[in-house]
C-alpha cells in the first residue's frame, strides 16, 4: 500500500478535497463553484459535508454576486440571502405582463367599467412609450381605461414556509413600486397606483391590511407626456403574507370609448441593497 493511500485511511481530513487521488485546495474548489448556476451549486452540497460547507459559504456567494453584478460590491450577508436574490423574482420584479403584451394574463379584474380595459399596441392620443426603459422589456403596448372606473391587481403570496418570508422578517428589505402612466391630450383622466399588504397567519380567516398609494389627475388639453410614478415603502408591517399591486383609472369626462388613463411597465420588488448585515 502506498503511503498516500495509507494516509487517507488513517486520516480523512482530505475528504472532499481529493479528486482521482489528486489534492485540490479549498480555494480552487470555491473558485470553480462560483462560476456555476446557483441551483447547481446547491446540488454540489450533496457531495459531502465539506462541499456542503463550500456551497453554503457566504464568501462563495459574495464572489458570485461580485461576478454577476459587477461593479456592485457584495456585503457580508448569509448565503441564503444571495441564493434568494439569484433564484427568485422577489428582488427583480414580481409583476408579470406589465405592458399587457399578453393581454390580461396574470391580472385580476376588480372593476371593469365603461367599455372595460383595453390593450393598445401603441398608445393612442399621446406619445409612444419612452425608449430604453428596462421595465418595458422592449414592448410598446399599454393598458388603457374607459369612462367608468377600471381597476385590476396582481397578488404576490409570501408563504411563511418560504425562504423570502424569513428574509423579510429578519432584514425588512424596502419595497419599491413604480409604473409609467399617461393620458390623452383631449380628455381629462384619473390614475392611482397602490400597494396593499396583508399580514397575519395563513390560517386566519381575515388578515390585517395596510395600504400605501399615490394618485394623479391629468387635465384636458394638458398634452401630457409619459411620467413615472414611484415610491419606496420602508415601514410596512411585519408578518407579510400577501402583497397586492393595484392600479386603476378612468376618464373624467365620461366619453364613450377608451379616453381614460394609460399605464405600463409596473414594477414591485424588494430592494436588495437595503439589506444590511446584522451586527452581533
Amino acid at each position: 500500500m502506498e503511503f498516500h493511500d495509507q494516509f487517507n485511511i488513517e486520516n480523512n481530513s482530505l475528504n472532499g478535497l481529493e479528486l482521482e487521488n489528486i489534492y485540490v485546495p479549498e480555494d480552487v474548489i470555491i473558485n470553480i463553484l462560483k462560476y456555476l448556476e446557483p441551483n447547481d451549486i446547491l446540488n454540489c452540497s450533496l457531495v459531502c459535508k465539506r462541499w456542503c460547507n463550500f456551497a453554503k459559504s457566504s464568501i462563495l456567494w459574495q464572489h458570485i454576486y461580485n461576478i454577476k453584478e459587477y461593479p456592485k460590491k457584495a456585503t457580508c450577508l448569509p448565503w441564503y440571502v444571495y441564493y434568494c436574490y439569484f433564484t427568485t423574482n422577489y428582488f427583480k420584479n414580481m409583476i408579470k405582463n406589465g405592458n399587457g403584451q399578453h393581454l390580461l394574463e396574470h391580472w385580476h379584474i376588480e372593476r371593469n367599467g365603461g367599455h372595460e380595459f383595453k390593450i393598445e399596441d401603441s398608445p393612442q392620443g399621446c406619445g409612444p412609450l419612452p425608449l430604453g426603459v428596462p421595465e418595458f422589456q422592449g414592448h410598446k403596448s399599454c393598458f388603457v381605461t374607459s369612462y367608468e372606473l377600471c381597476k385590476k391587481y396582481q397578488k404576490i403570496e409570501i408563504s411563511p414556509k418560504c425562504l423570502m418570508y424569513y428574509i423579510i422578517q429578519k432584514y425588512k428589505p424596502h419595497i419599491y413600486v413604480s409604473e409609467w402612466f399617461c393620458g390623452r391630450f383631449d380628455c381629462a383622466c384619473y390614475y392611482k397606483l397602490a400597494v396593499v399588504a396583508n399580514v397575519g397567519s395563513l390560517n386566519e380567516k381575515k388578515a390585517a391590511t395596510w395600504t400605501k398609494f399615490v394618485n394623479a389627475h391629468i387635465a384636458q388639453w394638458a398634452n401630457p407626456e409619459w411620467e413615472k410614478v414611484e415610491f419606496v415603502w420602508t415601514d410596512y408591517p411585519n408578518h407579510l403574507i400577501n402583497l397586492y399591486f393595484i392600479h386603476e383609472g378612468k376618464d373624467k369626462q365620461f366619453w364613450a370609448g377608451h379616453y381614460g388613463s394609460k399605464f405600463a411597465g409596473g414594477v414591485m420588488k424588494f430592494l436588495f441593497d437595503t439589506i444590511k448585515p446584522i451586527s452581533n
